[in-house]
């Protein structure tokens, strides 16, 4: 495009050159065009006056030239302005003769200067000879633009005067910029770049996708994206993928490619359609990041999460198993004593013991080692406590409601220890010579953190011991060292049975720390 642009502007120039007969024409004389014998047979010559019917003019060449868009200009050879066409006003904002008679060299940018006088001196030490340069020219507002000229010197022995054409190219020279640093950012770009063809052919691709692959341009223009196929992927991927692209639709995803070397890696791919003005698809590009490494961390990661899982569930059943030993020891004792009230005190270490452990059996057999079902656990904690009562086992209820609560360890522990504490009291006091009961146990979540354990029992209340306005027993100092290690209060309201209400907070493991 641009060497014709050149050659149009070189055969303009030219008609100026040579407006005056050049060397070996007929002297403004023309003859008509045809065949020769029957132009200058004896009934068919005739001869025309150059001057009569030449139709360029002085006056038809004055009107092209100022017709042209293109600014002509003569140079003197010291690079003195000796005419400008009209053109000048609309491309540089000069009026037409505002120029005339200063230096062009003083217009044009200092960083041009040097090459633009090279050409300017080969120009004129070359009669005849089109010389093309670009440079920035200064407008008249003080802002430069781009020209393009062709510029030659007159071939006659009268004036070493020059012509020059010149157009403004600066939207093209800064189009040309634009996709240098286009083209400059797609080449260094840290990701693997492939355009295709809509038939998968490969178009271009970048360094990276050499450095990355092992592939040189050469070998892979051309060629096929298949080339870095593994057979780690399958085909209903690749069946996806071309799918949604042709489409025209974008596909994301992740493949297992193999390098030239035979090596494998990963590779996170979005493919983008590119349609023309018609919204018909003519090339692919895909964007691709190797995450090879990240893919190998998160592996590493997977597999040292797994063993720990696998330990910490160890873990919970070795505790279990311990405090099992200690229930175990605990009836050994209970079954060696005579004394019921002794007895009966060593059934309710057990029954706490045990709401120990069944959270470490919750977690060991969870598929989440950090959280508990409340209402799982609760609903197996009031079976454990009725089963330590027989004579209480078909004759009370416990109802649960904890849907959808879950607590960390270090929250259902105290908890757990809590509800086990109050059901005991109830069991213990609450239903003596009672044929049926009910208990119904509620945990509320309140808020962030925040939760309300609802405690009712229709018995016949708990006894309590009173010394200078404090309770004077041990499960519920108990129960109050166990509410305030869950940052709780406890509330024990009218009713004909037993009724609690209980607010804390969940999960606060540094709390818990320095509680303790």
């Amino acid at each position: 495009m641009k060497d014709q642009k050149k050659k149009q502007m070189q055969q303009s120039l030219n008609k100026i050159i040579y407006l005056n007969d050049p060397p070996g024409t007929n002297n403004g004389y023309k003859s008509i065009p045809g065949d020769e014998d029957d132009v200058y047979s004896e009934e068919n010559t005739t001869v025309y006056s150059a001057e009569k019917n030449n139709p360029i003019t002085d006056e038809v060449l004055k009107t092209l030239i100022n017709l042209s868009t293109d600014i002509i200009t003569v140079l003197s050879p010291e690079g003195m302005i000796l005419y400008e066409s009209d053109s000048i006003k609309s491309m540089l904002g000069y009026d037409k003769d505002e120029l005339v008679g200063e230096n062009a060299f003083m217009y044009i940018h200092k960083d041009d200067l040097k090459r633009v006088y090279s050409d300017f001196m080969n120009g004129l030490s070359s009669p005849g000879k089109s010389i093309v340069t670009s440079f920035r020219f200064r407008k008249a507002d003080g802002n430069y633009v781009f020209l393009e000229s062709a510029g030659a010197k007159y071939e006659s022995d009268k004036s070493d005067n020059l012509v020059i054409i010149s157009r403004d190219v600066t939207s093209r020279i800064e189009s040309e910029k634009k996709i240098k640093r286009l083209t400059a950012a797609v080449e260094q770009s840290s990701n693997t770049i492939v355009i295709t063809d809509i038939d998968g052919n490969i178009e271009y691709v970048n360094k990276k996708f050499e450095d990355l692959t092992g592939y040189s341009k050469a070998e892979a223009l051309g060629g096929n994206p298949n080339l870095l196929r593994s057979e780690s992927t399958s085909k209903d991927l690749y069946k996806d993928l071309w799918t949604t692209i042709l489409t025209g639709n974008v596909w994301q995803g992740e493949i297992k490619n193999k390098k030239k070397s035979g090596e494998l890696y990963w590779e996170k791919i979005k493919i983008t359609p590119v349609v023309d003005d018609n919204d018909l698809i003519t090339n692919f590009i895909a964007l691709k990041d190797d995450i090879t490494l990240e893919k190998n961390i998160t592996e590493k990661l997977e597999q040292s999460l797994k063993e720990k899982e696998i330990m910490l569930k160890e873990i919970h059943h070795r505790v279990k198993n311990n405090l099992q030993i200690v229930i175990s020891l605990l009836n050994l004792q209970s079954t060696s004593v005579d004394d019921l009230k002794l007895k009966h005190q060593l059934t309710i270490s057990q029954n706490r013991v045990r709401s120990m452990a069944l959270i470490h059996q919750h977690l060991y057999r969870s598929n989440d080692l950090t959280r508990i079902n409340m209402e799982d656990y609760l609903i197996g904690l009031s079976g454990q406590l009725l089963a330590s009562y027989d004579e209480l086992r078909n004759s009370v209820n416990i109802t649960v409601n904890a849907k959808d609560i879950e607590f960390t360890i270090e929250t259902a522990v105290p908890f757990g220890l809590l509800v086990n504490e109050i059901a005991t009291n109830s069991l213990k006091h609450g239903f003596q010579g009672r044929s049926n009961g009910n208990i119904v146990i509620s945990l509320y979540k309140t808020g962030e953190d925040e939760y309300e354990l609802d405690y009712l029992d229709d018995g016949i209340g708990i006894p309590m011991n009173i010394v200078n306005g404090h309770v004077v027993s041990f499960g519920m100092h108990l129960i109050e060292m166990l509410v305030s290690q869950l940052e709780g209060s406890i509330e024990l309201l009218p009713s004909n049975g037993t009724n609690y209400k209980i607010n804390f907070r969940g999960s606060n493991y540094q709390a818990r720390l320095n509680y303790s």
